[in-house]
């Protein structure tokens, strides 16, 4: 990572590819990637309800400036990740942010961090990722010495690369490497298909779980006969 820098132009992903991983359930992207990719469970929307997909533009800190300055990059269709160190202490976004990156057309923010307004946010449905929810927020300039744009940053060990797609539902938060999109629509709607093909075989019928387990050792206990 480097300080101080603000890269203007970043590689997206078509809004075709976009649009697919959108449709398809977080937990299948991450079994497509392996298991991998996800952010830990700390880090869910706030705003329930919604799916979160876009091309991910960085922000390195807290900073409210630094932040801005993502915000003016941001195409219609991204996605802001803040990368504010992962801090309880105090938000560093809130409503009026998000209502004025909503007349921008960007799809939504995830926030290594805590945010606060969460009645506006949900109000509005902006699609919001964070650790939670505080009403104190930073005193700005914030860490703005150590600040960056658009490089790439690190949220719970996971990389994450301008122009990579943040998609996140109920479940939780994957990072998509933008080389590995393509790949991942592909294997994800063939495992789904595959596995919804797999259990209307199955319908109404045993498991066959019992004979498996004796087979690898479990013992049949018969009581009350």
């Amino acid at each position: 990572m480097s300080a101080r820098e603000i890269h203007t132009n970043i590689l997206r992903s078509p809004r075709s590819e976009i649009t697919d991983l959108s449709r398809i359930p977080v937990a299948a992207i991450v079994d497509a990637l392996g298991k991998t990719g996800a952010l830990s469970h700390c880090l869910n929307l706030q705003t329930p309800g919604l799916v979160l997909c876009g091309s991910a533009i960085t922000a390195l800190g807290p900073d409210v400036t630094v932040r801005r300055a993502a915000i003016d990059l941001a195409q219609p269709g991204d996605v802001v990740v803040v990368a504010a160190g992962g801090s309880k202490e105090r938000s560093c976004f809130g409503g009026v942010t998000a209502a004025h990156m909503q007349t921008r057309g960007i799809a939504g923010v995830l926030v290594d961090g805590m945010v606060r307004d969460l009645a506006e946010l949900r109000r509005i449905a902006f699609p919001t990722v964070a650790r939670g929810a505080t009403p104190l927020n930073f005193d700005y300039p914030a860490d703005q010495e150590h600040g960056a744009v658009n490089v790439p940053v690190y949220i719970d060990g996971v990389r994450i690369d301008p122009g990579d797609v943040v998609a996140a539902d109920e479940d939780g938060t994957v990072i998509v490497p933008r080389s590995q999109v393509a790949t991942v629509i592909t294997k994800a709607h063939a495992s789904m298909t595959a596995e919804e093909e797999k259990w209307w075989a199955r319908r109404g019928q045993s498991l066959d779980a019992v004979r498996q387990l004796t087979d690898c050792g479990y013992e049949i206990v018969r009581e009350g006969l």
